[in-house]
Parts: C-alpha cells; structure tokens; sequence
C-alpha cells in the first residue's frame, strides 16, 4: 500500500493541483475568447448526399469546405425522420427519452423538462438564433423561442408547402417574404452571425 503521507505523494497532489489549475485557467480565457458555433442540420439529407463522403453526382464544395474547416460528426446517428432527429439534436439523447415519438398530432413535441443546446449555450453567454424548419412543437412553451433561441425565422411545422414567396414566422408573427425559402432563410442566418459574431 502506498503511504500517503510522504513527499512523493505530496508532490504528486501539488501538481495535480497545478494542472488543475492551469486547466481552470485555460478555461476561463478560452470562455473570454468563445468560439461561433454554426450548426447545419439538413432534413432528409443522408450521409452520403456529400462530396465529403465520395458522392460524385452532386457537387457540394461549400458545404465540404466547412466539414474539412469545422467539426464534422460523423458517428452522430439519428432517426430516419425529422422530428426525432431535430430532438436528439437539440438535447443530445435519444429522442424516447424527450418524448418525441412522432412528426404529428403533438407526437413531434419536445418534453419540457428537457434542457437544449440552445439554453445551454445562451447560458455561456451566447446569442442564439434558428432559421429554418423547427419542427418541435409550434404553441408556446414548445416554440424556439421558449426553448433558449433568441430569435427564430422559419416554419415551426413540418411540411411547408410554400417555397418561393413563402408566409414565414418572424419572432412570432407571420410575415409574407419575398423570395425562395432556402435563400430567405440563408440571409436571416448571414444576418444573425454578422451581428453576432
């Protein structure tokens, strides 16, 4: 048995509790200088649908760019529909466990009592924003905005009929834009991390 009470083991305490320290240091300047996080989650979209995993029909450069430059995930696997895929995504398990079990008649709701990414990192200090489809619940206290995001542009719903000139949700109301959704939704999210950065 190891004595405890010699200077080896005092030795080996103090630099644990050196390194801790440095450690609780590094933290609180990286925590000063907080990275943007950007997260692109595409519905219906597979993981082969990219050029960064060998497709060769469809060119996907900006997108393989931000995989190479960014962080890419690629052992993070999720239900075959959007709803479950969008909780996991938002609490980081499995989406029984949030009560989503479904993409409609209240099925795609996720439970309050989960805590998001959203709130964990507003939280931290950051501003938090979605753009897009949602899909978790649309009344109030399921909406993004009751949920840690502090702005939302999209469709709360599941399948949106309108693509181009579509009637979008602005911070709560519905507001008829001009343009395709796609682009719409890509200048909201420019805007948010331009302000935000």
């Amino acid at each position: 048995m190891a004595d405890r009470t010699g200077f080896g083991f005092r030795l080996c305490k103090r630099i644990l509790t050196i390194i801790i320290l440095l450690s609780l240091a590094a933290l609180q300047n990286a925590s000063a200088r907080q990275p943007n996080v950007v997260v692109l989650l595409a519905d219906d979209a597979g993981w082969g649908d990219y050029g960064i995993n060998g497709n060769r029909q469809i060119s996907t450069p900006n997108i393989d760019r931000i995989a190479r430059e960014g962080a890419m995930l690629d052992r993070f696997y999720v239900c075959p529909v959007c709803s479950p895929t969008r909780a996991e995504w938002l609490t980081g398990r499995y989406h029984l466990r949030g009560g989503v079990v479904g993409v409609s008649t209240g099925q795609e709701r996720l439970d309050l009592d989960e805590r998001t990414i959203a709130e964990s990192f507003k939280a931290a200090g950051y501003a938090t924003g979605a753009f897009g489809k949602w899909h978790n619940g649309s009344q109030w206290p399921y909406h993004p905005m009751a949920r840690g995001f502090d702005e939302y542009f999209g469709h709360t719903s599941g399948h949106w009929g309108e693509y181009f000139d579509p009637e979008l949700e602005l911070h709560g109301k519905m507001i008829r834009q001009q343009g395709y959704i796609v682009d719409l939704c890509t200048d909201r999210a420019i805007d948010f991390i331009e302000r935000h950065h």
